[in-house]
């Protein structure tokens, strides 16, 4: 079940001097507010809400547990598609007052290549909660948008913790499939099977796009609910490294969050193009301090390299899979490394941490550590876009998580 709906104010374009109604005084006063700003919207006064993020609640005393629980609105799901065929997965702030349905769930089965499906008829696979309910109505106002990148060997639904959480507190998520190395493309590699070609930064491209489009589109469900002027990109491992050459190469990107993966410092520090380049945009690095996929220290040279205003975040104790929902796929035994094992299905070596890293104690199991990864990532994504004042939803972490988060710094990391 999904946390109850709060209360709370909405905002308007912090350029032009929001109303902040303090918590004191909701209920009936935060109502006049929003039918006030509904009114100015559409009767076509001079609007100072409307056009920027204006339904984004407001917090008039941000702290480091504020964005912990799920915030005021329910969260609808839906699916769209690529020009190249690929799915986009998308999570939306939807009228808590038409919050009404069953659950919306993945299968990972759906995310198998047909030669597995094909060799395995019989496996029902295994589902897991998407975060909300399928097609419900949107809530009101605009918001801004958030694409995400899933991890090499992964899928575009693979963080829904996270995912689901961002549009509770007012962001729009849209997740590609990266089908050039999701899961399916890479079991297929293994089984002899073509790999399609591509850029997963053109796939995040192609979806802001396609959602700029959804926006305009007035058959669209995303018709007008959207701020193009507000946008950020969230990505677990190579999604991390996607995720800051999108920073590099779209001046729309207002941050970045790299869970467990970088490009500059790290991956793509040698080589050429937009891994060569460190954004411009403010930047989050989180990673766990027991990944044994991403090399911790390429993390922190990641860090190290990035221009301020930046944040490095530890998880202590944490795998690489912290950031995804893997390893609940089969909680206590190994994530979908656990669920291949159940139907007897061979899996490459070089494949087992990437699909188990992290499942397993001594490892901090992934649950434990998803309260404090929500509030930091979406504590992000509403500084950088102007929500928050400072940054006060980043600080005290490791004071507030003492045995999650160990480092939580804005300044160089020492040698």
């Amino acid at each position: 079940m999904l946390s109850p709906v709060k209360h709370v104010a909405t905002n308007v374009d912090k350029s032009r001097s929001p109303l902040i109604v303090p918590f004191a005084i909701l209920g009936v006063l935060s109502l006049l507010a929003a039918l006030a700003v509904l009114f100015a919207v559409h009767d076509g006064g001079s609007a100072t809400a409307g056009n920027s993020g204006d339904a984004v609640p407001v917090e008039s005393q941000v702290g480091s547990s504020t964005f912990v629980d799920r915030g005021p609105f329910g969260v609808g799901v839906t699916s769209l598609t690529l020009p190249n065929g690929a799915a986009v997965e998308v999570w939306y702030p939807a009228n808590p007052n038409d919050y009404h349905g069953p659950q919306a769930t993945y299968n990972v089965k759906n995310f198998l290549p047909a030669q597995l499906k094909a060799l395995y008829p019989n496996f029902a696979g295994v589902s897991y909660p998407l975060g909300g309910i399928a097609n419900v109505t949107f809530a009101s106002g605009r918001f801004p948008l958030v694409v995400f990148s899933h991890g090499y060997a992964g899928f575009n639904a693979q963080s829904s913790f996270l995912t689901s959480h961002l549009a509770s507190w007012g962001f729009v998520v849209a997740a590609p499939e990266h089908v050039t190395r999701d899961l399916s493309s890479v079991l297929s590699s293994f089984l002899g099977g073509s790999v399609p070609t591509g850029s997963d930064v053109t796939d995040l491209q192609n979806t802001i796009t396609l959602m700029g489009n959804q926006n305009d589109s007035s058959s669209s469900i995303f018709h007008d609910h959207l701020d193009m002027s507000r946008v950020g990109a969230v990505g677990h491992s190579a999604g991390g490294a996607a995720v800051e050459k999108l920073a590099v190469a779209d001046p729309k990107l207002k941050t970045f969050v790299g869970l467990a993966g970088a490009s500059y410092g790290t991956f793509g520090q040698t080589q050429s193009g937009l891994g060569a380049s460190v954004p411009k945009v403010p930047g989050l690095l989180m990673y766990g301090t027991n990944d044994k996929v991403v090399d911790p220290k390429g993390m922190v040279a990641a860090y190290d390299a990035l221009n301020q205003p930046k944040r490095l975040i530890t998880v202590q104790n944490a795998g690489h899979l912290v950031f995804a929902d893997i390893c609940q796929l089969a909680p206590g035994q190994g994530g979908l490394i656990g669920v291949a094992k159940k139907i007897n299905l061979p899996v490459p070596a070089k494949l087992v941490p990437l699909g188990s890293d992290g499942c397993f104690a001594p490892d901090l199991s992934p649950p434990l550590a998803w309260p404090a990864i929500n509030q930091a990532v979406t504590a992000q994504l509403r500084w950088a876009m102007g929500f928050d004042a400072t940054q006060a939803g980043l600080e005290k972490l490791s004071a507030t998580y003492p045995s999650i988060i160990g480092v939580d710094t804005t300044a160089p990391t020492a040698p």
